[in-house]
């Protein structure tokens, strides 16, 4: 009687432990929540200083996105373009002109087509000892033998800058004082501790950026849309994982008027 009584015990011992473990489980690996979802974000290099802004408000307007973990890769256009060819885990590209993420959607690794989101515009900061208020023919001046610039190959705003120089008819003189940067942001930084001038993004004229000018002694100006064209610096994004309901949120978002005043109040034309 005895081993017929451990038989049945040793089955029902087993099917406890089993429920036990399963719930134990359950507690490890939760079902997936709002809460859980990261949200990476491409963005140009441009939109380093407003960005957090755009993150913040955001989260103000939603709730439920609050406790999510929103991560920010910020560098050239065409650098974060490679990435996304090269399957970077991305959610939402942000980027500095039209013509990267519209060659994305072309290669059908978006979600729908392009969005016009913002409007950039170049300026040009300079030492104070020079006088740019003549206009970029100050740059011809002997006084000035470095000019940063960012890659025009990777980067809207440096294709933007030698259009400046092209039209004002002085590209080739000043050729030879150009030093790239392969973003807008390495340009800013390249006028901030290295050239005597340098082109990059208004919106780079505000918070810490704006700071570090201003202790750097750099004046600034800006150009009429004449100067250049201003289509190069038609801001587009595309959304490339639509699973992700923050992406998806955040993209819809970015079109929103609380956007647009964020980004026109730091440096962007934004309709």
């Amino acid at each position: 009687m005895r081993k017929k009584s451990q038989l049945f015990v040793l089955p029902f011992l087993f099917a406890v432990l089993l429920a036990v473990s399963c719930r134990e489980t359950g507690k490890q690996f939760p079902e997936p929540s709002d809460q859980s979802i990261v949200l990476h974000i491409a963005a140009a290099a441009n939109l380093s200083y407003v960005l957090p802004e755009l993150i913040e408000a955001f989260k103000e307007d939603h709730d439920k996105f609050g406790p999510i973990d929103i991560r920010a890769t910020k560098a050239s256009s065409g650098s974060l373009t490679a990435q996304i060819r090269n399957s970077a885990p991305f959610d939402l590209f942000l980027a500095a002109d039209t013509a990267y993420p519209q060659a994305l959607y072309n290669d059908a690794l978006t979600i729908g087509q392009p969005v016009v989101y913002a409007e950039g515009l170049p300026v040009m900061v300079y030492r104070r000892e020079i006088n740019g208020r003549q206009g970029v023919i100050c740059l011809t001046d002997a006084s000035v033998e470095k000019i940063a610039v960012a890659q025009p190959e990777l980067a809207p705003y440096g294709a933007a800058a030698l259009e400046i120089l092209s039209r004002a008819g002085i590209l080739r003189e000043v050729e030879s004082k150009l030093v790239y940067g392969t973003s807008v942001t390495q340009a800013f930084q390249h006028s901030v501790t290295a050239a005597d001038a340098g082109f990059i993004a208004r919106s780079l004229l505000f918070g810490e950026g704006g700071k570090e000018l201003k202790k750097a002694g750099l004046e600034w100006i800006g150009f009429p849309p004449e100067a250049y064209n201003p289509a190069l610096l038609r801001q587009a994004m595309v959304l490339l994982d639509s699973s992700n309901t923050a992406a998806v949120a955040f993209f819809r978002f970015m079109q929103g008027e609380k956007a647009r005043e964020i980004l026109e109040k730091n440096g962007y034309r934004a309709e």
